[in-house]
């Protein structure tokens, strides 16, 4: 996957979920996006999945 491929999808997601109204958007296995919080700080490679993350939560709120 391209570097903020993930974030995009889930713009469009929203979008035409909102174009859609009412709906209903499920979202199975969210557990692979996100990760513990007790863990440490892991560096490298997480940018994406971090980003696709907050994109979705910024997506959720309010919607």
């Amino acid at each position: 996957m391209f570097v903020g491929v993930g974030a995009a999808r889930v713009r469009d997601l929203f979008e035409q979920a909102a174009k859609s109204a009412p709906c209903i958007v499920f979202i199975d296995e969210l557990d692979a996006l996100g990760r513990s919080r007790s863990g440490g700080q892991v560096m490298g490679g997480n940018e994406e999945r971090e980003s696709t993350l907050n994109q979705l939560l910024v997506e959720m709120d309010g919607f």
